[in-house]
């Protein structure tokens, strides 16, 4: 493959990842509107919204690893396709079982964006390959909640859903169209994979410090965004829900960062990367510590976890991907389950934290949490701990 081939379907593989995960977000502004269409309480929406995360996790450890024995461009192509259908018939739905069904099977089959992110490494396996995906993953779930109330303020709610159904099928063929066959080079049954997934994560010493600081993080950003919408919106800031909303924009800048942090991983190694991603995480949450009712100072501490974060977790992923070429769909869904898992938990525990210590027990758990996962980063300077990362790394590429 040309330069110029691999450069447009690395692209199209970043805007595809995008719109895939975008699905996980796209109802949530138009819930209250299902609520009246389906004659509910709109609390109850909130299982329709739960559904898409909970077929997501489910996803990642059941559909993931079929692209370690399947080619991947057959299993992205179906996926796309049962998303579009799921999407359809979602657009038709009158029942609130009806659509928590469905919101499962959307949220399992937008794990697509993981697929695609490990099959962009194998086209062009560099981190910058692992930050222009990784851009178009943020933008598609930064972005996703924008876009959907906008289709639905001019189609209705089940009008957006056939839009986008309909751009997922027209994914489905295009991903027949663009991207690459790839000889899979492991054999293994489907029930062969599940079981090998636990002792694929207890030899890869790799693996577990990847997850280990990919958790801090996640953790730090899942709990930072949902306790800042809590605390603006209370006083003495009393922002609306839309004025609220919009410092989600400001979470874009972490775009910015990810194809240059693919980069200096390829230059100067993840490790110098994800220590510099943890320095302005504890940076940004100082800032909201110090200064927590400046609105430009929240916008700037956002703006500054978000760089953080989003550098932190190309250059991890970089990592991750290199462990073993023969496994990364297994071990990225590894990866991601327990990255996930711990943003689960942030979301969790971020507005019992805050109704009982307030903004700054959010911000000094998080600091603690910036801390922790730069500590056990700069571990790995030690000769133990890189040894059993290199040795990890190095007995799968010598397989």
């Amino acid at each position: 493959m040309s330069l110029s081939d691999t450069r447009f379907v690395t692209g199209f593989v970043a805007v595809a990842a995008g719109l895939s995960i975008a699905n996980n977000y796209v109802l949530q502004p138009v819930l209250p509107a299902i609520a009246v269409s389906l004659n509910i309480p709109v609390s109850a929406t909130g299982l329709i919204a739960g559904s898409t995360q909970v077929g997501y996790m489910l996803g990642i450890m059941l559909l993931v690893p079929l692209g370690d024995s399947r080619n991947k461009r057959s299993v992205v192509s179906l996926q796309f396709l049962v998303l579009g259908l799921a999407l359809l018939l979602a657009a038709c739905g009158t029942h609130l079982l009806y659509m928590i069904g469905l919101g499962a099977v959307i949220g399992a089959m937008a794990t697509n964006a993981v697929q695609l992110n490990a099959l962009g490494f194998q086209i062009d396996p560099k981190g910058s390959t692992v930050g222009l995906v990784g851009a178009g993953i943020a933008a598609g779930i930064l972005l996703a909640r924008f876009m959907g109330g906008v289709l639905a303020d001019q189609f209705g709610w089940r009008g957006m859903l056939v839009v986008v159904g309909l751009l997922m099928l027209l994914l489905a063929l295009a991903s027949r169209a663009v991207l690459p066959y790839i000889e899979t080079r492991r054999s293994a049954s489907y029930r062969q994979l599940l079981l090998g997934l636990a002792p694929l994560f207890m030899r890869h010493g790799a693996l577990r410090w990847a997850t280990l600081l990919g958790g801090c993080w996640f953790l730090i950003f899942s709990l930072l965004w949902v306790a800042l919408m809590l605390h603006v919106s209370s006083a003495p800031m009393s922002l609306s829900p839309s004025q609220a909303g919009m410092l989600g924009l400001a979470g874009l800048a972490g775009l910015l960062m990810a194809r240059p942090a693919g980069k200096w991983a390829d230059r100067w190694g993840s490790r110098q990367v994800i220590g510099a991603g943890f320095g302005m995480t504890g940076l940004g949450v100082l800032v909201l510590l110090v200064f927590p009712y400046s609105l430009l100072a929240i916008v700037a501490g956002v703006v500054l976890f978000d760089l953080g974060c989003f550098s932190a977790q190309v250059a991890n992923q970089t990592t991750v991907l290199k462990i073993d070429p023969l496994q990364r769909n297994s071990l990225f869904a590894l990866y991601m389950f327990f990255y996930y898992g711990c943003g689960a938990i942030g979301s969790i525990a971020a507005p019992v934290i805050h109704a009982y210590f307030g903004w700054a027990g959010i911000c000094w758990t998080s600091l603690l949490l910036a801390l922790t996962g730069g500590a056990a980063n700069y571990l790995m300077r030690s000769p133990g701990a890189r040894a059993v990362v290199e040795l990890s790394i190095a007995d799968s590429v010598d397989k």
